[in-house]
């Protein structure tokens, strides 16, 4: 226990570190206020700062970092962000409340079904019936399903517990009130760190979820300066693949909540440039919310996308 309480208390400071460091500076003028999770999806966000890829691009990007996904849509809703750092379920239940937030591109987190260590279990084959902590008509609920169904198993084939909060069902996996776990990073590798085993992941299963999104009304007024962002974010994409990790790894700790621990052991994903997601991945994604009365069955892929052109 000792090295999870440790872990998740670096992992909080360095998020009001780092939220600080975001926010500090603030100019009125090509401003755009992001507001994201914790996660390593904002690892080139982190990067654009750090080296001022933003202000080269004529942008100066405000990122905030929200501990919870509550206060992170309150923020959006009392019109304190531009956009969000979000996923395919959240944008779906954004347009059910009315309000109007269109998905502008991808970012690239993942979420990794892991088994806790002691439980024997290596494989989903052998994980019929065990109980796994999830949060409910979320993300992370339909990347689960998502998942069991790509390898052939039906949604109710793992006993699901709901747990809201991510430290907790870190914290659950680890002491074994549950077998199995899906997580983001930086948790996932925390957990793998302490002997969990990996079982599948959203992004093996084919599901790219993440995304980036800008509220209708920053779409019509700032069009030109989300565009300058996805430049600058491209250009930081391409920092991140084509430099070893080592040479901003502090930086990664910092941003992404990653334990001082893992330094030297970090590995990153292959992050891509901006793009939209297929129409075919959001007909999915609307299809599932609906069933769980989540957004209107009607809804369309065309309606969640915004076209900066």
């Amino acid at each position: 226990m000792r090295f999870l309480r440790v872990s998740l208390a670096l992992l909080l400071t360095g998020l009001s570190a780092f939220s600080l460091f975001s926010c500090g500076k603030q100019e009125e003028t090509g401003a755009l206020r992001v507001g994201v999770m914790y996660s390593s999806d904002v690892i080139p966000l982190a990067v654009m700062k750090n080296q001022k890829l933003d202000e080269k691009h004529g942008v100066n990007l405000e990122m905030q970092i929200f501990s919870s996904a509550k206060d992170r849509d309150a923020a959006l809703q009392a019109g304190e962000l531009d956009g969000v750092f979000t996923d395919f379920v959240g944008i779906c239940i954004y347009q059910n409340a009315g309000l109007d937030v269109k998905i502008t591109g991808m970012t690239d987190g993942d979420y990794l079904l892991l088994a806790g260590p002691g439980t024997g279990i290596t494989s989903l084959a052998g994980a019929a019936g065990g109980r796994i902590a999830i949060s409910e008509n979320t993300l992370i609920e339909y990347a689960l399903d998502t998942i069991l169904t790509q390898e052939g198993y039906t949604p109710d084939y793992l006993r699901k517990e709901l747990v809201p909060r991510i430290p907790d069902r870190l914290e659950m996996l680890r002491a074994g009130g549950v077998e199995l776990c899906l997580l983001p990073e930086p948790f996932a590798t925390i957990a793998k760190r302490d002997g969990a085993a990996l079982l599948g992941s959203a992004n093996a299963a084919g599901l790219y979820p993440a995304v980036s999104a800008f509220t209708r009304d920053a779409i019509r007024e700032k069009a030109d300066l989300i565009k300058k962002l996805y430049s600058a974010y491209d250009e930081a994409v391409d920092y991140i693949n084509e430099t070893p990790v080592s040479e901003f790894e502090s930086m990664v700790i910092e941003s992404a909540g990653f334990p001082e621990e893992l330094a030297g052991g970090i590995e990153l994903p292959v992050f891509r440039k901006n793009a939209l997601p297929s129409e075919r991945d959001l007909a999915a994604a609307i299809a599932w919310a609906s069933r769980k009365g989540l957004c209107d069955a009607a809804l369309t892929p065309k309606s969640l996308l915004g076209r900066l052109s």
